[in-house]
């Protein structure tokens, strides 16, 4: 360990040698009678020369290794003018004046080992443990006066060392306003605990009438209809939906959807035949067009055929601009005086309805969506019948009345009517065939005089909806089509059948189209219609040309 020097000064006003510091001390002065200062013992009798300061006085001042001190041998002492006008100053005081000389104190025995404590505890590899229970229970005991007990031996060694809890926020004594809206912190501990995050969330389950006698006798029938591949395109609600709003007919939040059976329906039918008539009105203020719009609905119940559950006219909510009164039978003087409305409809519905109440019908998607009722227990005869030698076509409900019941339809739609004759094709084509029933022969061929009232149309491009077929047909060739079916989509493109009042109207509208007609690989002449982007989508005839 280097040892510290010290430069010493002559006293004020005196031109004798300086004192030696080392002389007097207990180790003596190691240059002996080299000594270049002074050497005074007690008893020469001589007045004794100032004595040196004592360590950290204001006259002894540290220097480095360049200044002569007491211990330099052969070097000459450099004279450094002392400074006289410095004053001393307590340590405790952080900042100096200038010319101040700070006074250390004389440092204990008690300093000095608590400074070697001090660094022993700095160069501790291990961490002091955190505040716990336990220590806060050891000073809780040492905090805690005690009586002394006469027979204890007093231990006067070591005192227990008491650990200061540290300050935290939960000790904080504010005043609080508790404040809390009723129902929030029950409704939030009973929320559902979230799934895992790994695991992919699960489609909502399809209902399957499972729960009623009635909706056990369909269920099969219910599942071969959604087998259909037809099926998903044709009951495709969220498209249904998004048709209607961008047509803007009606919202999504308009649509209605049945509620789980419980024992609120427990009185009612479980299966039931409907069938639903239609017309086209539009909207005066926005020019917007709705070709579905209810006019009447009619709904049977299905373990009793005669039980009419409903039967009444509805009134639609726009001005009807095509009563299609030769389908349907309904003119304007019938819904004059009507009150019954959409709404009331959909009441009706879902106070009868369940999700697991089995619906019956043909091509139940047109009429669900007239009601804007979303619902999966279907049973449609359009789905489980093919058409003898086309497989690809879909059967009418006049040749399946024809084929199964052997019984002719009449040409004017009654929905109550229609509403029961699906249904006894399907419990004798289907149940009583035990889901396996024979393709059935057309009856009433679609080539009528003057050829067909249909036309073709394919390779339509996703985001196509019915209308945009309908208004097509009315810019390019000036006639409105009849009805335009739901597209049928396959993988990019779709396809769908188009019905006009006559094969006359169908075959004007087909020469209409520019362009030239080239036959397809079955030699059915069609046409292109071009999009806008640059594609095209294919019109064709339903019959090939006589050949001459």
């Amino acid at each position: 360990m280097a040892k510290k020097k010290y430069t010493l000064y002559k006293a004020e006003n005196s031109t004798a040698p300086a004192p030696c510091a080392f002389f007097l001390s207990p180790q003596g002065c190691k240059n002996g009678d080299k000594c270049k200062f002074l050497h005074v013992l007690p008893s020469d009798g001589k007045t004794a020369p100032p004595v040196a300061p004592a360590i950290g006085s204001g006259d002894i001042k540290s220097i480095s290794s360049s200044d002569v001190s007491s211990e330099s041998e052969n070097e000459t002492p450099t004279t450094t003018t002392p400074n006289t006008h410095a004053k001393s100053v307590d340590v405790d005081d952080i900042f100096a004046a200038p010319g101040q000389a700070i006074v250390h104190p004389p440092k204990s025995e008690e300093s000095k080992k608590s400074k070697r404590k001090r660094s022993v505890e700095h160069s501790d590899p291990f961490a002091k443990p955190k505040y716990t229970a336990a220590v806060a229970a050891t000073a809780t005991a040492a905090n805690t006066p005690q009586t002394p007990d006469a027979n204890a031996t007093p231990n006067t060694k070591k005192k227990a060392k008491i650990i200061e809890k540290k300050p935290s926020f939960r000790d904080l004594d504010l005043p609080v306003a508790s404040f809390a809206l009723p129902g929030v912190h029950g409704a939030l501990a009973n929320m559902p605990v979230a799934p895992p995050s790994a695991a992919k969330p699960q489609p909502p389950k399809i209902p399957i009438p499972t729960s009623t006698a009635e909706g056990l006798k369909w269920q099969k029938a219910v599942i071969a209809t959604r087998s259909n591949p037809k099926y998903k395109a044709d009951f495709d609600f969220d498209r249904m939906k998004q048709s209607d709003e961008e047509s803007n007919v009606t919202k999504v939040t308009d649509w209605i959807k049945a509620k789980p059976y419980g024992s609120w329906c427990a009185g009612n039918p479980h299966a039931i035949a409907i069938d639903c008539e239609m017309c086209e009105t539009k909207d005066p203020a926005t020019g917007s067009s709705d070709h579905k719009a209810l006019c009447r609905l009619s709904v049977v119940n299905a373990v009793n055929p005669e039980e009419v559950l409903i039967d009444t006219l509805v009134k639609p909510d726009w001005p009807v601009v095509n009563h299609r009164t030769w389908v349907n039978g309904i003119g304007k003087d019938h819904l004059n005086e009507v009150q019954f409305t959409l709404k009331h409809a959909q009441a009706f519905m879902l106070a009868l309805c369940s999700e697991e109440t089995v619906i019956i019908g043909h091509a139940l998607q047109n009429d669900l969506a007239a009601l804007k009722m979303e619902h999966y227990c279907n049973v449609d005869s359009a789905m489980l019948f093919t058409v003898k030698d086309e497989p690809n076509a879909t059967c009418s409900l006049k040749d399946l009345a024809m084929g199964v019941l052997k019984r002719e339809m009449p040409d004017v739609h009654d929905s109550v009517n229609d509403a029961r004759v699906a249904l006894h094709i399907l419990e004798e084509g289907y149940l009583k065939a035990d889901g396996k029933p024979e393709p059935v022969a057309r009856s009433f061929p679609q080539k009528k005089k003057g050829g067909s009232a249909e036309l073709f149309v394919h390779r339509i491009p996703k985001g196509c909806f019915p209308e945009h077929i309908s208004n097509m047909f009315v810019t390019h060739t000036y006639i409105k089509p009849k009805e335009v079916p739901p597209i049928e989509f396959n993988s990019d493109t779709g396809k769908t059948t188009v019905t006009f009042i006559s094969a006359e109207h169908a075959n004007i509208a087909f020469k209409t189209i520019e362009g030239e007609a080239k036959p397809d690989k079955s030699g059915r002449l069609q046409k292109r219609v071009y999009l806008r982007n640059g594609g095209y989508v294919n019109i064709r005839k339903m019959i090939r040309p006589k050949q001459s």
